[in-house]
């Protein structure tokens, strides 16, 4: 099968960051919401067990969100870690190929849910936290231009080209 387009991108963390603010620019109220429900819901506990004297649970209540920030914060200073990685995406009349170091993996057009271009980059979200990063730059095989109408041709409901951007 021909390949039709073939891109090389680099995620180093000028490419992560654009990603994370642009995603946070497009759902970060989503986010906050669910955070803020989280935390009245844990206010909600810890008061009853206040009233009711359960001293036992509020203990265990107060043990679990400690260890869930500590190992937050863990998990943040692991990645703080400056790792660039490259990925190749050939992309066929079918179906994405995605290369990472000597490993494949396939990934039919069907299963993208959302797909942003914008100045820099193209985001094909593969769940609704996760993105395939496509810097424009990175195009060995057709530009970015063509790509463009493909993608949109391919997935025309999920496809967005964002406009006024602020990144």
């Amino acid at each position: 099968m021909k390949v039709l387009f073939r891109n090389t991108t680099k995620y180093d963390k000028e490419n992560c960051n654009s990603f994370i603010k642009f995603h946070s620019e497009k759902y970060g109220k989503k986010e906050l919401i669910r955070l803020a429900l989280i935390a009245i819901a844990m206010i909600y506990i810890a008061i009853f067990n206040i009233i009711y004297k359960n001293w036992i649970l509020l203990l265990v209540l107060v043990v679990c969100a400690l260890l869930f920030y500590l190992i937050k914060n863990i998990k943040r200073k692991n990645k703080k870690k400056e790792r660039v990685k490259k990925f190749t995406f050939y992309f066929y009349e079918n179906y994405i190929k995605i290369k990472y170091k000597k490993q494949y993996e396939r990934m039919l057009y069907l299963e993208l849910k959302k797909i942003f271009e914008t100045t820099d980059n193209f985001f094909l979200y593969t769940d609704e936290n996760h993105s395939l990063i496509l810097d424009k730059d990175g195009f060995e095989i057709g530009t970015s231009d063509e790509f463009s109408k493909f993608i949109k041709n391919k997935c025309p409901l999920k496809y967005r080209k964002e406009r006024n951007e602020k990144c």
